[in-house]
């Protein structure tokens, strides 16, 4: 019996998210903080295409979180859409506090689309 994938989903995650309280379309990103023993905001992610369900935008920051998580298991969004999901990493200047990263949808036809940006804090990423 192997219990380490187990054990592996029973540590404290680094990141978490909660939906944002203030602003629709939107999930507020939090990082553990060992020196503080607690959970800090670390950055945001924004629906910019509004037509998209809730539950399938809940599904794909669940799905980033695991990533950011480095867990290997994640949701199959193939039932829910039939768009692949591209990302652009916004290039970053000295000055910037904020790593930027586009979301697009694309269909098949025609060009991509927005669908979310996510702000998070520069060095979250160990960059």
């Amino acid at each position: 019996m192997n219990l380490g994938d187990f054990n592996e989903e029973s540590v404290k995650p680094e990141f978490i998210y909660k939906k944002n309280p203030l602003v629709p379309h939107s999930y507020q990103i939090f990082q553990f903080k060992t020196e503080k023993d607690n959970y800090e905001p670390v950055g945001t992610y924004n629906l910019l295409d509004t037509d998209e369900a809730e539950e399938l935008t809940e599904k794909r920051v669940m799905n980033l979180i695991a990533v950011m998580n480095q867990r290997k298991r994640m949701i199959d969004l193939s039932s829910l859409t039939n768009a692949r999901t591209l990302y652009t990493m916004v290039p970053m200047k000295p000055e910037d506090e904020d790593q930027k990263i586009i979301f697009r949808t694309y269909d098949g036809s025609g060009v991509s689309k927005e669908n979310a940006i996510l702000v998070i804090e520069k060095g979250v990423f160990h960059e």
